[in-house]
């Protein structure tokens, strides 16, 4: 299944809007809907705001946020999948987009043949972070999730994120006792982390700066190529022994398949001319988020990687839909 939907990406690319096609001048009849599948106050909901803000002036119409949660962010790709291709309705996704498909049977969807992707606008590390009260540092973190007995607790803002299948890859790679406990989003699940309900998470930066600095959260390791220039003290997660685990978080756009070429090179780009503003880059930046900015042809490759390498994991932990 996996090797027929990548020989089908140079399909795909082909049919991608031209640079061309971009410049037609093509605008919605109405209040554009913008589907975000998590609740308000996440970092995708903020960056999904961001950008919506930006792009209803280029567009000549409002872009109304909406934010739909639940199931992992199957309701809110259904419901999107639904909808008619004629540019009044966009969804933000992110890494469970690829997610979804392998863990779930029957297949919910095909991210490439049920949509088409407009922008890929952002990515961003995840922290390690625990409750002050269980470790110190990563090696105290290890020596605890390693006991035997009841084992420890890990939170992510549901199941099939890439926050959900960074930390199952790291409990594989590191022979952790753990069990995963999802919510519906971020907030719910970082009350339950700042009150020790819960003991650690893999988080998106932006979601865990402000209390990273207050000393509510213990920050263990950034999960990237390099140290943060946020969190310059903090180790990656390679430096400790892991440099296999990759779990980050990248937010793109996409809208249901079927859209004529200049529809979807008009949604196309409103997002990313949106992203492109200054003070919108700067706020962005600020928040520990790397603004991407690449068109269909990079997000459908980013969809790409990610679907390889959650199929190993999903396949390796057994992992099944909660």
């Amino acid at each position: 299944m996996q090797r027929r939907a990548f020989l089908a990406m140079p399909a795909l690319l082909a049919a991608l809007p031209s640079r061309a096609a971009l410049a037609q001048d093509w605008k919605p009849a109405a209040p554009v809907r913008f589907v975000v599948p998590f609740p308000p106050g996440s970092s995708i909901d903020l960056v999904g705001r961001l950008v919506a803000d930006g792009a209803g002036p280029l567009l000549g119409q409002n872009v109304v946020v909406e934010n739909r949660p639940g199931a992992g962010t199957l309701v809110a790709v259904q419901a999107v999948k639904a909808m008619p291709p004629d540019g009044q309705a966009a969804l933000v996704v992110a890494n469970s987009f690829t997610v979804n498909p392998n863990l779930h049977r029957p297949k919910p969807y095909d991210p490439l043949a049920d949509f088409t992707p407009l922008a890929l606008l952002v990515e961003m590390p995840h922290v390690v972070v625990c409750h002050p009260a269980l470790a110190p540092d990563f090696q105290a973190f290890l020596a605890k999730a390693r006991q035997g007995g009841t084992g420890l607790s890990f939170g992510s803002n549901g199941q099939g994120t890439s926050q959900h299948m960074g930390m199952e890859h790291l409990k594989l790679l590191a022979g952790l006792n753990a069990q995963h406990v999802p919510y519906r989003g971020t907030p719910q699940m970082m009350t339950d982390l700042l009150a020790g309900r819960v003991d650690y998470t893999f988080a998106n930066m932006p979601d865990v700066l402000q209390v990273i600095r207050e000393r509510q959260v213990t920050p263990l390791a950034v999960v990237s190529r390099g140290r943060h220039r946020l969190l310059p003290e903090v180790p990656t997660l390679a430096e400790l022994g892991f440099p296999q685990v990759i779990s980050d978080s990248w937010y793109g756009v996409v809208m249901p398949a079927g859209a004529r070429p200049e529809v979807a090179a008009g949604l196309s780009k409103a997002w990313l001319e949106s992203l492109n503003r200054p003070a919108t880059r700067a706020k962005m930046e600020e928040l520990g988020l790397d603004i991407l900015g690449g068109g269909p042809a990079e997000l459908v490759a980013r969809i790409g990687r990610d679907t390889g390498v959650y199929a190993e994991v999903i396949r390796a932990a057994n992992l099944q839909p909660g």
